[in-house]
């Protein structure tokens, strides 16, 4: 199989999760990365840590697992986050925070690399939003494509004669690049105004990067938040994707 689908921030968004597995399932792709913030914010974080662990050849750390594991110091949270992080820190059994604790920063596997946000400073955590910034991890970039989530919005940056433009367009061909970078947006929290989950798959022969949209139950995941007595806010924000 020539395709492998990239996932990030479910967020323990279970909900989310089964859907898009599903949909990769369908689509006959079975090796999958994982970009990291699997928990923070949603009420399934140890379901979500397990399914990873069974169905991902590979997970990266993202910045809620350190903040879970007290790696990184939750200051720059915003209130709902941090009391997001403290909720979910109480929830995961040993077992799973030690799952989320073997997670590493970086993981490179043929011409692939996976990171959860940049490439010149993984542990920093800092976001890729500008060419500017782009143009930092691709400096750092040693192969043809890195795949990246943190921000929640899909989006490619591609890098031609030492120029970088970027794309929003659900179909990319990366064969004209010298490298690229390629935001995989949000299973379990999209912030690009649609709310249904978001992934990609990526066809190692082609170098074709495809956004794959999933609607799923959404209201499930809504009425668990309130039920678990995480913030009314982050079962609201799901409806809007923002």
């Amino acid at each position: 199989m020539a395709q492998i689908a990239v996932i990030s921030d479910i967020h323990g968004n279970l909900e989310a999760l089964e859907q898009v597995l599903k949909t990769i399932d369908e689509a006959g792709v079975d090796r999958i990365f994982c970009l990291g913030d699997v928990v923070g914010y949603g009420p399934d974080p140890g379901p979500c840590v397990e399914r990873v662990a069974e169905r991902c050849v590979k997970a990266i750390a993202g910045n809620h697992e350190y903040a879970v594991l007290g790696r990184i110091n939750t200051d720059y949270f915003n209130p709902l986050a941090r009391q997001a992080t403290h909720w979910t820190r109480d929830v995961l059994s040993e077992a799973q925070k030690e799952q989320i604790g073997a997670y590493p920063l970086t993981h490179v596997e043929g011409p692939c690399t996976f990171v959860h946000g940049t490439l010149d400073a993984p542990d920093l955590f800092d976001y890729i939003q500008t060419s500017y910034e782009a143009h930092l991890s691709l400096e750092c970039l040693e192969t043809r494509v890195c795949f990246i989530g943190h921000s929640h919005v899909p989006i490619v940056f591609l890098q031609r004669e030492g120029a970088i433009e970027f794309t929003t367009d659900p179909i990319v061909d990366l064969r004209p690049c010298e490298k690229s970078i390629v935001n995989v947006g949000s299973v379990g929290q999209p912030r690009d105004g649609n709310p249904d989950a978001c992934f990609v798959l990526y066809d190692l022969e082609t170098e074709q990067a495809e956004v794959r949209r999933v609607p799923y139950d959404l209201a499930a995941t809504q009425s668990k938040i309130i039920a678990a007595g995480l913030p009314e806010f982050l079962a609201e924000r799901l409806a809007t994707g923002r």
